[in-house]
């Protein structure tokens, strides 16, 4: 669950860029 998170994450644009730098800090 947290590959989808990090992909979907990134390709659904810079808006949640919170759980990104979170997954990929």
């Amino acid at each position: 669950m947290a590959t989808q998170t990090v992909e979907g994450s990134s390709r659904s644009g810079p808006r949640r860029t919170g759980i990104g730098n979170l997954l990929k800090p």
